[in-house]
């Protein structure tokens, strides 16, 4: 019975030793990447303002505005179903003069978006109108969710393995051997987190606004990923 009892409590300290040497050693990595693509989605928001003495006029006014706008675009071929409109209001219209604020008639707004997949025709036939009814306008050129999904897994597949390698290398310059993975961490890299459009935002002249010197075409967008990894280690 007591050898019983000695054998047990050998291999219980046997044991625990084994799995304490296991747990305090390891070597903690983060591994980083990107993934980019040229985006694939053509976003255009286009504010409209009507000021007018009356209520009525004025939302009569930015109702034609806004139904021959459309006109124009379909025209060149936009369908209806890519566009939308939002923020719709109409509201009293106040300016200070001499110290007061007097009511001077009725502001309307509105705005238009146009989302599509992006090609240059569109954005050439939309210049078009844009100039006919003196637009302001702010062009996006977006990620598609299909491509968002298809680069953070590509990204993520990558930072595990940047992550490997980085392990690998101080394991053989300590002299030491990976074991198993204890734990995984990943997101969105803080450091650079990628922006997943381009905005060009453009005057009724034409004139660029946009302090990145962007242009009205998309370049290369990225999606960075870090995975942070523990290894056990043993000699």
């Amino acid at each position: 019975m007591k050898k019983a009892i000695y054998l047990a409590l050998l291999f219980c300290f046997i044991s625990f030793t084994t799995y304490a040497q296991e747990a305090l050693g390891r070597i903690e990595v983060t591994g980083h990447s990107a993934a980019e693509e040229l985006p694939k989605e053509l976003v255009i928001n286009i504010p409209l303002v009507v000021i007018d003495s009356t209520y009525l006029s004025c939302s009569n006014e930015l109702n034609a505005l806004l139904s021959n706008l459309k006109k124009d675009l379909e025209s060149k071929g936009i369908e209806r179903k890519d566009l939308s409109t939002g923020s719709y209001a109409i509201s009293e219209n106040f300016e200070y003069r001499q110290g007061e604020r007097k009511r001077m008639g009725f502001k309307g707004q509105v705005t238009l978006t146009l989302r599509k997949r992006y090609e240059p025709e569109i954005v050439d036939d939309f210049l078009q109108v844009a100039k006919n009814f003196s637009l302001q306008y702010t062009i996006r050129f977006m990620l598609t969710e299909e491509q968002k999904e298809k680069l953070s897994r590509a990204a993520m597949v990558q930072a595990v393995d940047d992550a490997k390698r980085k392990a690998e290398i101080l394991a053989e310059a300590s002299g030491v051997r990976l074991g198993s993975i204890s734990k995984i961490t990943y997101g969105e890299s803080q450091g650079r987190p990628g922006p997943l459009m381009e905005v060009v935002r453009m005057s009724a002249d034409g004139s660029s606004t946009d302090s990145n010197g962007l242009k009205l075409y998309p370049s290369e967008i990225s999606v960075h990923q870090s995975v942070n990894m523990i290894w056990n280690i043993s000699n």
